[in-house]
């Protein structure tokens, strides 16, 4: 807008000296006869003559005037068209300077998107810590996240070169989840090389068009010394330019030091994420180490697992022989193997299943059992509860019968009857004497104090029975 109205007032000023150099027309008198003499007329002649050469002097000068006039109005045409070529040259610098902070908040956000990444890729190695288990497959999910991640980040840069056409690249020195990631770093390294070429070149773009808007500076400066004796009016104009001229150098420095800094907090991140990587790689191997070292254990663990199957079984067959079927909780199922540890674990676990299975048929088993035993300990306490009734009624019954025997007939033949009860109890384990109830050979009439304690004896060897 500037440029155009310095335009107008220019070509305003040179129509206004084109239009005020037109001739100004000259009025003669003409003379009288009466005073037309031939004095006056040498001095008319005369007046003519200076008049023509003053008019001949003044169309030299006005000639002279005009070229002049010319060569300024071409220098200053010259100077408006630099001027113009200035600010388009101006506009195209501000239009690289947008171009590349656009360029830095976009290399910003993928940087951002990488953190993202590298912070998921954080928790799924603390979940594989976690998770002994779950290894292989959180493994592979790491692969995926990985490769997905930098697959993302290879779309977002393929503005500047395509990375995802040839793959990840692959080390024939590592193998798994460490070749994932070393063609992670690989593939970052190229993408941070070649961002840094991009902000090179942007760098380098920027300071050949500083350098040659320094020297198009330099060239208006000596255009306008030149022209500051004859144009007055564009002083002022280049005045202003200078001044934008200063203000725009010192965006583009503060822009350089600005893009500096973000350059050097790229390169730091860089470094970190090469840290983070080579501490997971090690966290990795020492968890490889650790699951080695643990196979044993789970060897071990499944061969106990087996020796506390069979015996659990024993108890089964010692607590039921005919309803146990052995095809159902067959060990072969968790046989240790040397090599493959999730197999290991597995097998394990299956084992594990396997007892808790036979325990809940043990407890099962046992509490038949015991219910059946105590329904046959029911019966035998009624079964001797019963005896018990009859054996004291026995007693009883011989007690009276022994007494009205001895009482009737104390001859040998009731010491001979004695004697074959002394034996039958002799037999039992019971050592008593029938003779004392006779009193050695005493009548059962002496007294009455000896035969009630006689008879009370008699009583207490029937409760004995």
């Amino acid at each position: 807008m500037a440029s155009g109205g310095g335009d107008e007032e220019a070509d305003a000023v040179l129509s206004d000296v084109e239009e005020g150099d037109e001739p100004v027309p000259i009025s003669i008198k003409s003379p009288s006869a009466e005073d037309l003499s031939v004095e006056r007329f040498r001095e008319l002649l005369a007046e003519l003559d200076r008049e023509r050469q003053a008019r001949e002097a003044a169309e030299s000068t006005k000639s002279e005037l005009q070229v002049s006039f010319n060569r300024l109005k071409a220098l200053a045409h010259e100077a408006i068209k630099k001027r113009d070529e200035w600010g388009r040259q101006r506009d195209e610098a501000l239009r690289e300077k947008e171009e590349a902070a656009r360029l830095n908040e976009k290399v910003t956000a993928e940087l951002a998107e990488a953190n993202k990444a590298r912070d998921e890729v954080s928790k799924q190695i603390d979940e594989l810590a976690k998770e002994r288990d779950g290894l292989r497959s959180e493994i592979g999910n790491s692969n995926h996240m990985l490769a997905t991640g930098i697959e993302k980040i290879s779309g977002k840069v393929s503005s500047f070169k395509n990375f995802a056409a040839a793959g990840l690249p692959r080390s024939q020195k590592y193998s798994g989840l460490p070749a994932v990631a070393y063609g992670v770093i690989k593939r970052t390294n190229e993408i941070v090389e070649e961002l840094v070429k991009q902000i090179d070149a942007t760098a380098k773009s920027r300071n050949e068009t500083r350098e040659q808007m320094e020297q198009r500076n330099y060239e208006i400066a000596i255009e306008v010394s030149q022209l500051e004796a004859t144009i007055s009016g564009l002083r002022e104009e280049v005045a202003n330019k200078t001044s934008a001229v200063e203000d725009l150098e010192k965006k583009l420095s503060e822009i350089e030091g600005e893009m500096k800094e973000k350059l050097n907090k790229m390169e730091n991140e860089d470094s970190e994420l090469r840290e983070l990587v080579n501490e997971y790689d090690d966290k990795l191997r020492s968890l490889e180490s650790k699951m080695e070292s643990q196979r044993p254990l789970l060897i071990d663990q499944l061969s106990l697992v087996s020796r506390i199957h069979e015996r659990i079984y024993d108890v089964i067959k010692m607590v039921d022989v005919n309803n146990l079927d052995q095809s159902e909780f067959s060990d072969s199922l968790f046989v240790p193997q040397e090599m493959d540890t999730e197999e290991n674990i597995r097998a394990a676990l299956a084992g594990m299943e396997s007892i808790y299975e036979l325990t809940k048929i043990v407890v099962e088993k046992t509490r038949d059992f015991v219910e059946e035993k105590g329904r046959e300990i029911k019966s035998l306490d009624e079964t001797v509860g019963r005896l018990v009734k009859e054996k004291e009624h026995i007693g009883s019954l011989l007690r009276s019968a022994l007494s009205n025997r001895a009482t009737l007939d104390p001859s040998s033949k009731t010491n001979e009857l004695f004697q074959v009860a002394e034996n039958g109890l002799r037999e039992a384990g019971i050592d008593f004497k029938f003779s004392k109830l006779l009193g050695d050979g005493k009548s059962h009439n002496d007294n009455v104090d000896s035969m009630g304690t006689e008879e009370d004896e008699i009583y207490t060897l029937v409760k004995f029975f």
